[in-house]
């Protein structure tokens, strides 16, 4: 990972973690890289939709609907996050 992927990362980790907050209602220090949304949170799959929608609308990173079952906890979603919008700049790259 090279530093300004890592750089990327810390931001995104920062703004998702503050969505899930947020959207969770949880208070702050409570969330982990670790906590199950559903299982730790109680969170449900309406939550989750509704935590990736402002992600996508905020961060301006597409997260496709079919991987949302995948994305159990914070780790994982930042992940998610930092790997489709490294796919989006490098498809803007390619295009142009």
């Amino acid at each position: 990972m090279t530093q300004q992927t890592v750089a990327s990362a810390a931001g995104y980790h920062e703004q998702v973690s503050r969505i899930v907050i947020e959207e969770l209602e949880l208070e702050e220090g409570e969330l982990t890289d670790s906590g199950h949304f559903i299982d730790d949170y109680d969170s449900d799959s309406l939550s989750l939709i509704t935590v990736v929608s402002r992600i996508e609308k905020e961060l301006g990173v597409a997260i496709p609907k079919d991987t949302l079952g995948d994305l159990v906890n914070l780790r994982l979603l930042v992940d998610a996050v930092v790997q489709h919008a490294a796919d989006q700049q490098a498809g803007e790259s390619a295009n142009g």
